[in-house]
């Protein structure tokens, strides 16, 4: 699934269909200090199951504000169904469904009924919309109870897959559940993952050795922590961030492979709910990142994929659309979806059957016209660039035209 900044606004509402032509107060970065906006009328209706507080960017190409606005608005409501379906599943759900999700996130507009925009405006290049979204969670559990009539359970990994012991690196409080639904996910993700309840901080020695003894060839050390940020003023949602981290390490040797990192970050009225949703997605996303390492340190994944980042320096905003296409239009990609956008720099997330060497070979020769890639270099399963726009190409006078 696509992830999207999401952030704390503070700010009125504007009535869904605005005029995107119409003068809108300059956005505001989600962390920047801005002053308190007026007070929600006594009167105002509380919110109700299904209202989704979610952030969609874009970059603005050829200066096309309004164009830039629509794209961010489907990015906005894209993750708004995102959180509604990370509430009504678990990751072992999303993994096995993942194909059923993406046709869900292409027809976002069509679940989501209405919407009010609480903030946007364009800086830096870069359209920004805020909604609160009215997701449709009837429809949407009912769509979702479908997938579970006979639903397959976890298939084994075949032999010779990825495997890891998942060993907390700390007990981090409310996060008891978090380590029994990540194996679920890289189950899903045919690794094979068991989870061990001892503490691993400080016996790197023990647990590869316990991973050895268990047949699996690496132990993964995993930190994690859920924390409510408050209340959104004027939506209702209380805001729950998440984060984990993963020390990678090979069985029985302790060599380091390296460290993986997930964040989320979700609203929702009943503060308890989105510590459960928000440690369930987040179960997904460190999954996805702890199979995508594993897979780049023995050979290509499930199915043949494994995951890279592309981690570019961009000089112009509009040349992220051209970069993300670049990657995209490659054979050996399956998918690419941006990450993260901002202060000149690009994060992009790609699942492809290519090492990383071979991929950046095929950007730097194939990339899209409009763009120049330089400074290419590798390191382990990412891809660092720097893009840019190509100067325009002045067409050649005719003879007798003015110069």
């Amino acid at each position: 699934m696509s992830w999207l900044l999401v952030g704390v606004m503070l700010g009125g509402g504007a009535a869904q269909g605005a005029d995107p032509s119409s003068p809108q107060s300059p956005w505001l970065p989600p962390r920047a200090a801005t002053a308190a906006p007026a007070a929600q009328s006594p009167g105002a209706v509380p919110s109700t199951p299904g209202e989704r507080v979610a952030i969609g960017q874009a970059p603005v190409v050829g200066g096309n504000a309004a164009g830039a606005r629509e794209r961010a608005l489907d990015a906005a409501m894209r993750q708004a169904v995102d959180l509604s379906i990370a509430e009504l599943t678990d990751a072992p759900t999303r993994a096995a469904q993942a194909k059923a999700i993406k046709g869900i996130e292409a027809r976002a507009r069509s679940w989501v009924p209405s919407y009010r925009t609480l903030q946007e405006g364009e800086a830096d290049g870069i359209y920004t919309v805020q909604i609160e979204a009215e997701v449709d969670e009837v429809a949407l559990r009912r769509k979702i109870e479908r997938w579970s009539t006979g639903a397959p359970g976890p298939a084994a990994a075949p032999p010779g897959a990825p495997s890891v012991l998942i060993v907390p690196g700390d007990h981090s409080a409310g996060t008891a559940g978090f380590l029994p639904v990540l194996v679920s996910a890289l189950s899903r993700a045919k690794v094979r993952a068991r989870a061990d309840d001892n503490d691993g901080d400080g016996a790197v020695g023990a647990t590869t050795q316990a991973a050895a003894r268990a047949g699996l060839g690496t132990a993964g050390l995993v930190v994690a922590s859920v924390a409510d940020e408050g209340m959104v003023r004027g939506t209702g949602k209380v805001a729950t961030a998440c984060r984990a981290t993963v020390r990678l390490l090979a069985a029985p040797s302790g060599a380091a492979l390296g460290e993986r990192a997930a964040n989320v970050r979700v609203f929702d009225g009943r503060p308890e709910a989105g510590r459960t949703g928000c440690l369930s997605q987040l179960a997904h996303e460190l999954g996805d990142e702890i199979a995508g390492a594993l897979s780049a340190t023995i050979g290509a994944g499930p199915g043949g994929l494994r995951i890279l980042t592309v981690d570019a320096d961009i000089i112009e905003p509009e040349a992220v659309s051209a970069l993300l296409e670049s990657v995209r239009s490659v054979g050996a990609v399956s998918s690419a979806e941006l990450q993260r956008i901002g202060g000149g720099h690009a994060e992009i997330r790609v699942r492809t059957r290519s090492a990383a060497g071979p991929l950046a070979a095929a950007l730097a020769r194939d990339a899209d016209a409009l763009i120049a890639l330089t400074n290419l270099q590798t390191s382990g399963d990412t891809i660092r660039l720097q893009a840019r726009l190509r100067a325009p190409i002045s067409p050649t006078p005719t003879p007798g035209s003015p110069p």
